[in-house]
């Protein structure tokens, strides 16, 4: 219950094969998830993995102290396998300023949940290898911080390339150069696309909050 789409309700078959698949025991009685507040639409599967653990540890097969502070994010597989979600880096800062501790995430969202820093956080393969961890049997160590780090980059395209366009190319210098908005107007063939696919090419390397924020 809670204003849940399509992809929200089908999480419970996919929650109930991942729990079997994962050597898990499935609660058989009649199970309700609430999903608060009730008047917020939800959407997406990353509630797959949340819904889980809660699953688990109202069964009494996860002790409720080891979920304290934390936040769980990822689609569930139908074999156990936690798969990765779009807007984790939103989610987990939100999280942060909620208070949260620990955020427990796939290792492909790992690199992007490590942006917000004073967190914790870990990466699980399977949902099997995260029920050991909560239980104690098998702990994860948490992943190392990564701090962004300016990269040499190689462009196949290059702004030195563009002949003519003296009034285009004016314009897109002055906006990279003084941080501006910048809009491309014509018709087909004018060459919107081919400029706009150069200008990151004189654009100056982002700083950690520019590159979070452009995340």
């Amino acid at each position: 219950v809670g204003l849940a789409t399509v992809a929200v309700k089908e999480a419970k078959e996919r929650v109930r094969t991942a729990v079997k698949n994962s050597g898990l025991a499935f609660p058989v009685r009649r199970i309700t998830v609430n999903l608060a507040p009730a008047d917020m639409k939800k959407e997406g599967a990353a509630l797959d993995l949340p819904i889980a653990v809660a699953l688990l540890v109202s069964s009494g097969q996860i002790a409720p102290e080891s979920c304290e502070d934390s936040v769980f994010i990822g689609e569930l597989s139908l074999d156990g396998l936690i798969r990765p979600t779009v807007g984790v880096l939103s989610m987990v800062i939100a999280a942060k300023e909620r208070g949260m501790r620990t955020v427990y995430v796939s290792p492909e969202n790992g690199d992007e949940a490590l942006l917000c820093e004073g967190i914790t956080v870990y990466e699980a393969e399977t949902f099997a290898v995260l029920s050991d961890h909560l239980r104690k049997i098998h702990c994860l160590s948490p992943s190392s911080s990564k701090m962004l780090q300016e990269e040499d980059k190689e462009y196949h395209n290059d702004f030195s390339e563009v002949q003519g366009q003296a009034v285009a190319k004016r314009v897109m210098e002055i906006a990279a150069a003084g941080g501006h908005n910048l809009l491309m107007t014509g018709p087909p063939g004018s060459g919107k696309s081919m400029l706009a696919k150069r200008m990151p090419t004189i654009l100056p390397p982002m700083t950690v909050n520019e590159s979070l924020e452009v995340t």
